[in-house]
């Protein structure tokens, strides 16, 4: 009788799933052909969207679509974007970049949700992806999806001459005494709030208590310069720096700089955040079904296979993608994500309990 059952439990259920299967086919198939027929993409963002092989790749698998590139630091990216809606200019159909830059855009209300787009069930299938599902920075987690899922960098760097990063193994080795006036820091106070900055808020190994002791009792020098930050620690004046910027460019010029790696550090188990790029949907975007193909190649097996190569082998940028499904070799030892271990995802996070906290701190 059980056997009787199960057969005509499988008898009912294949054609739904039949039904299921050549209804996204279909669906991927009309995009396909509406994207043909507008023939454009616009892609904004940094080397993650815009870097020539990526390109190359996917107008090789769909050589109708021609791709036009707006490259930039995101933030200059970002408001360009805005400045072409407010003059009435939908132009933009698709950026990535770090979180921070389609933040301003989600606030503007300039963003579509990214799930109605993905069509391809290498995409949709989230135990393909790193946790068994799509992250997101957004706070209504549907609009900027995480698809870089690299080991957060420590945010630390340190003066070789000085000291070895061997010294620091948790965040709470520099609130000691011994420290005091001889750490450097970017200024958390500037136009954008450091991503880095809001993970060790939200850390509970780390949290307000720390970020209070380390800016209110250190006497912590501030500097908002990138470029005069990295110099200090480069040259000697201090020989610990918080958010220095640029150091493979420092130590290609010979300066003695390293970073703090996270495998060493007590709080160095987290992924997301500001060491993770997002792709996002522009609305009212002018070529919505080219946009929808680029999204779901990108995201593809393919298309983050192309992604991951570039980013590490061409702009040697560490960077691992979210896909669980594809090789890891070509990943930079620094961002890629040791087997086993269990990773805390960073997305969204509220920055003002943070900006009230430096309000109170840094008067």
């Amino acid at each position: 009788m059980l056997l009787v059952l199960t057969l005509l439990f499988w008898l009912c259920a294949a054609p739904v799933v039949a039904a299921e299967a050549e209804g996204w086919k279909s669906e991927w198939a009309r995009t396909v052909e509406a994207a043909k027929k507008e023939g454009q993409l616009a892609a904004y963002g940094g080397a993650e969207i815009s870097h020539p092989d990526i390109i190359a790749a996917f107008t090789k698998e769909y050589p109708e679509i021609k791709v036009t590139n707006v490259t930039g630091r995101a933030s200059d990216v970002t408001a360009r974007i805005l400045a072409e809606r407010r003059a009435e200019k939908y132009l933009a159909d698709v950026i990535a970049s770090g979180p921070n830059a389609p933040r301003t855009l989600y606030l503007a209300k300039a963003l579509d949700p990214i799930a109605p787009a993905m069509i391809l069930r290498e995409v949709t299938d989230q135990s393909k992806w790193y946790g068994g599902k799509h992250w997101y920075a957004d706070p209504e987690h549907k609009h900027i999806l995480i698809f870089e899922g690299s080991v957060a960098t420590t945010g630390l760097a340190v003066n070789t001459k000085l000291m070895s990063p061997n010294e620091i193994a948790s965040y709470w080795d520099l609130a000691q005494p011994k420290w005091k006036g001889k750490l450097l820091a970017m200024d958390p106070r500037g136009a954008a709030l450091p991503t880095p900055v809001l993970m060790l808020y939200y850390d509970p190994d780390v949290g307000p208590e720390y970020l209070k002791t380390l800016l209110g009792k250190m006497d912590i020098t501030l500097f908002r310069d990138r470029a005069q930050g990295t110099n200090w620690l480069g040259v000697g004046k201090f020989p610990v720096c918080f958010y220095c910027r640029d150091l493979d460019l420092a130590q290609k010029q010979g300066l003695p700089i390293a970073e703090v790696p996270p495998a060493q550090m007590k709080e160095g188990g987290t992924i997301g955040g500001g060491s993770s790029s997002v792709l996002a949907l522009v609305n009212r975007a002018p070529h919505p079904n080219a946009a929808r193909v680029f999204i779901n190649w990108y995201l593809s097996r393919q298309g983050q296979m192309v992604w991951q190569r570039v980013m590490n082998a061409k702009e040697v940028e560490p960077s691992d993608s979210m896909r669980i499904d594809i090789p890891k070799d070509d990943v930079l030892p620094e961002a890629r994500r040791a087997d086993g271990r269990k990773y805390r995802v960073v997305g969204f996070l509220d920055p003002a309990p943070l900006q009230q906290l430096l309000k109170e701190v840094l008067k």
